[in-house]
């Protein structure tokens, strides 16, 4: 199992993180946007292929995970065979229910290609 925990910025509305992904025998080098719209106060991702510039999915709500069950927010995407995608709250009670302008980082992002 392969996993990689993202950092983001605290203070810029739009933010490109890039990272490799492992898929099996396969490495694609990838960008993920995380873009903030002020109504709903809710993040949005965005992911594309570097090499290939295939745009997998655009602005997929970046919902929050509780429990002992992490919601694969890629699921919709997995015929991509891009990995698994999870947003966990890093304490038990955020000060918001999802990551929201204010609080994004007081939440994981984990990419992994088996997360479970």
């Amino acid at each position: 199992m392969s996993a990689i925990l993202l950092e983001t910025v605290e203070d810029s509305l739009w933010q490109s993180l890039t990272f490799n992904i492992d898929i099996g025998k396969d490495t694609r080098r990838v960008s993920l946007d995380l873009i903030y719209q002020e109504k709903p106060d809710l993040w949005y991702m965005s992911l594309t292929d570097l090499q290939t510039e295939e745009t997998y999915f655009r602005m997929v709500p970046l919902i929050a995970s509780y429990g002992d069950n992490p919601n694969n927010l890629w699921e919709p995407f997995r015929h991509k065979k891009i990995g698994r995608f999870v947003c966990l709250p890093k304490t038990d009670s955020p000060s918001t229910e999802n990551p929201s302008k204010d609080s994004l980082n007081e939440f994981y992002l984990v990419w992994g290609d088996d997360i479970g």
